[in-house]
C-alpha cells in the first residue's frame, strides 16, 4: 500500500460521486469507497508502523497520531466498508452509497495529512 495508489483511489471515489446517479454508478462508488477504505487504514498503518491488523486499532491508532480528527465517523466506516458485502439489498446498498458520498472529504483529509508526513 502506497500513499500514491490510496490518493489516486480517493481521487476515482470522489470522481464517482461527482455523477448522476444510477445503479450502475451507486455500485461503482461502492466498490470505489471499500478500496479507498481499505487502502486508507492500510497506508496509515504502515506509515505509523504499528504492528496491529485490526482496522478500527489502527484507526484508534491513526487519531492518537493525529492523521484524522473524528474517530466515531472512522469507525463507522470500517463498518460500513464490512456492510458493503451485502449490498444486494437495495435499502444497505443505498445506505452505504450515501455514507460514502459523506465521507470523501474524510479521506482527502488523510491523504492530506499523509503527505505531509
Amino acid at each position: 500500500m502506497t500513499l500514491d495508489e490510496f490518493t489516486k483511489a480517493v481521487g476515482r471515489l470522489d470522481e464517482a460521486v461527482r455523477q448522476p446517479k444510477n445503479d450502475f454508478l451507486r455500485d461503482s462508488v461502492i466498490q470505489r469507497f471499500e478500496f479507498s477504505v481499505e487502502l486508507a487504514w492500510k497506508t496509515a498503518k504502515r506509515r505509523m508502523g504499528v504492528s496491529t491488523a485490526a482496522p478500527k486499532d489502527v484507526v484508534r491508532e491513526m487519531a492518537q497520531s493525529g492523521y484524522i480528527d473524528d474517530v466515531a465517523i472512522w469507525l463507522k466506516a470500517i463498518d460500513m466498508r464490512n456492510l458493503s458485502s451485502h449490498t444486494y439489498k437495495e435499502d444497505l446498498a443505498e445506505q452505504v452509497y450515501a455514507f460514502a458520498c459523506a465521507f470523501v472529504p474524510c479521506l482527502q483529509a488523510l491523504a492530506q495529512q499523509l503527505a505531509k508526513q
